[in-house]
């Protein structure tokens, strides 16, 4: 069975990454000093990642930010998680009859292309008012730019790394390739409406009263393309990656859908995944001045590296931190489960940038996952191969290569 440790990120988070002034970066693992940094107004999200996303809500703090927050929120409602189902249902059709068509065909194909075909089809219609056809594949669009932001990323993260210049000449040409595709959700959007509550209607409406302009509408589709499709995608990889690990889990899940027990099973899973493998595994806030919180002293410039992959794992916290226990997630008596400590588990984020589209997320995870397994079974080539690397989310090491079965089919026939 595979290991879950992530080596890299043992070797980049096993001490500060940067203990000497200027600049310092300094780890942050215990609990309280995270959610003391994440709610101070002594630190703010570094100038990198406006950077490399745009002045979108990703980058962005303060009064830009919350006006920014104010107008695309209504489109995310908290309390209605089911808010985006009908988009979700939309898009199953065409999924299941993918998976069937290449299980008829006993052709292989890769997951995680397959994740991103489908969640992408949600996103756009969802979060852009833009239904795409089952067999598109517009955000591939992203990758080139999703994947250089990554490798700069790395590059300031890992022990020694320097960002040269061909990184950036990278990053600046994929992110026109990104913006081309950007222009077109805009021209799509504006010309066809299809009856949802989506993010860039808002957006668009809100460039009508003057709110916003045209690249403040472009550096809010970035972030939301970031945000909403690489993270998914890739979780739901490791989490049928988990479940071929452990077929008794799986075995459970699959009689509980059957008894008509709900979800909660699958819920737990992909928490559990989502403890093992964070998608934004890390993320830094810099000191605006020179300031204390609790015990450590911060200068102006240093930047607090807030690792959820360490407090996913802290062992004061999670017994067994390293295996794969869906159970750990199971509801108290009151119906909920509560965490060990409130930023001990922080797969969206905390404090107040708490991602906005969390509930969008879960919701097309879990009916992905439902659709799957309850009506195919997964062979995958080469599994124990397969391990993280770290770009600007956790992905896999190599494309991940399955086979698409039904359920009594006979592999061999």
């Amino acid at each position: 069975m595979r290991s879950t440790v992530v080596r890299q990120l043992v070797e980049v988070h096993g001490a500060d990454p940067r203990p000497e002034s200027p600049g310092r970066r300094l780890l942050v693992l215990d609990p309280d000093e995270v959610g003391a940094i994440l709610h101070s107004k002594n630190f703010r999200r570094t100038d990198f990642v406006r950077q490399l996303s745009g002045s979108g809500l990703l980058a962005t703090d303060g009064t830009f930010w919350r006006e920014r927050r104010r107008i695309v929120q209504p489109s995310f409602p908290v309390r209605e998680p089911e808010a985006h189902l009908e988009s979700i249902e939309w898009a199953m059709p065409g999924f299941v009859k993918r998976l069937g068509r290449a299980a008829d065909e006993d052709r292989a194909i890769c997951l995680l292309d397959e994740m991103m075909r489908v969640i992408s089809r949600i996103v756009y219609r969802a979060v852009f008012g833009v239904e795409l056809g089952p067999d598109e594949d517009r955000v591939s669009t992203f990758q080139p730019m999703m994947e250089a932001v990554g490798a700069v990323h790395w590059s300031l993260v890992a022990p020694g790394g320097k960002i040269d210049a061909g990184a950036i000449s990278r990053l600046e040409q994929t992110r026109a390739l990104a913006d081309e595709e950007i222009a077109w959700i805009l021209e799509r959007r504006r010309s066809v409406d299809v009856g949802v509550d989506d993010a860039l209607g808002r957006l668009l409406a809100a460039q009508a009263d003057g709110q916003i302009d045209e690249k403040g509408i472009h550096d809010e589709v970035r972030s939301l393309v970031l945000a909403a499709t690489e993270t998914s995608a890739n979780s739901l990889v490791w989490c049928l990656l988990l479940l071929d690990d452990h077929p008794e889990i799986a075995e459970s899940i699959d009689a509980e859908l059957k008894a008509g027990l709900g979800d909660a099973a699958i819920d737990a899973a992909i928490w559990e995944t989502l403890r093992l493998y964070p998608p934004v595994w890390a993320n830094e806030r810099q000191a605006i001045e020179n300031t204390v919180q609790g015990e450590r002293t911060w200068e102006l410039g240093d930047r607090a590296v807030i690792s959820a992959y360490r407090l996913h794992r802290d062992p004061k916290y999670w017994n067994e931190p390293d295996l794969f226990k869906p159970e750990r997630f199971a509801a108290s008596p009151d119906g909920r489960w509560q965490p060990p400590h409130r930023f001990s588990y922080m797969p969206f984020g905390a404090g107040p940038h708490l991602c906005i589209g969390r509930n969008l997320a879960l919701l097309e995870m879990r009916r992905i996952i439902r659709e799957i397994l309850s009506g195919f079974r997964l062979e995958f080539e080469a599994p124990i191969e397969i391990e993280p690397i770290l770009g600007i989310v956790m992905r896999p090491s190599s494309p991940v290569t399955v086979r698409i079965r039904r359920p009594g089919a006979d592999a061999t026939a």
